[in-house]
């Protein structure tokens, strides 16, 4: 059985889809009909929705509207589509060259999330680090790649420490971000910050692998920063 929080969440969602099938807004009386939902209930739902910017209500004609936060919610899926879609020829010539798993991720508030990932077959030792995984913008090289290229007081409300600090500042001098045994023993990561517009980074690209298998990440960095640049390039990152 659907706990009362998921309830109130389909509803919402059945709402906002309502509003979206009215090009004009709709009055709470055709919400109600649209969604068989009680005008107390609707209220509520909208009283939220209201607040938190995913619906405004025009006062003259007391009809509801998409708000604006959708729009910045929707640029925002779009972008991280539109940096799978540029980044997966690349993520394959990566894989051919290196015979090991390439990943993308992108940041997710103080989080990092892997959102894509290609690897070879044949490899009898892999590396947990599969789409879905998420973990601190702190740790690992991809979370690195993408912090250090942050805003400042965003960095600052992380509350790095000193060490992690200095590494954020090397990652900036070479330009990609190498870990060692971060988020599991015994496996290496490269990875180089994919930037967009604003001169933000909003993922990361790079390479996993059994610290053994990987000798020299080094100079592996160079070519990352090389496929992150062409897609930064891509997305109008400045130059």
């Amino acid at each position: 059985m659907d706990s009362g929080g998921s309830r109130t969440l389909a509803r919402g969602l059945m709402v906002l889809r309502a509003i979206a099938g009215a090009p004009d807004g709709a009055t709470v009386a055709e919400l109600s009909t649209a969604t068989s939902l009680d005008r107390a209930v609707l209220y509520r739902l909208l009283d939220t929705l209201c607040a938190e910017g995913f619906v405004n209500r025009d006062e003259p004609t007391r009809r509801y509207h998409l708000g604006v936060a959708l729009v910045e919610l929707g640029a925002r899926a779009g972008q991280r589509l539109e940096v799978r879609a540029l980044t997966a020829p690349l993520m394959a010539d990566l894989m051919s060259e290196t015979n090991e798993a390439v990943c993308l991720a992108v940041r997710d508030r103080d989080d990092l999330v892997v959102v894509d990932r290609v690897e070879p077959d044949g490899h009898f030792v892999r590396v947990a680090y599969g789409v879905g995984f998420r973990h601190s913008l702190l740790v690992g090289a991809h979370g690195h790649a993408i912090t250090a290229h942050l805003p400042e007081e965003l960095v600052d409300a992380l509350k790095p420490s000193d060490a992690i600090r200095e590494t954020l500042a090397e990652v900036r001098g070479r330009g990609y971000a190498v870990s060692n045994g971060e988020l599991e023993t015994g496996t290496t990561g490269v990875a180089a910050a994919i930037i967009d517009a604003s001169g933000h980074a909003i993922a990361s690209l790079g390479v996993v692998a059994p610290t053994p298998r990987l000798a020299d990440p080094l100079a592996l960095g160079p070519r990352i920063v090389e496929a992150t640049r062409q897609v930064s390039r891509l997305l109008g990152a400045p130059t």
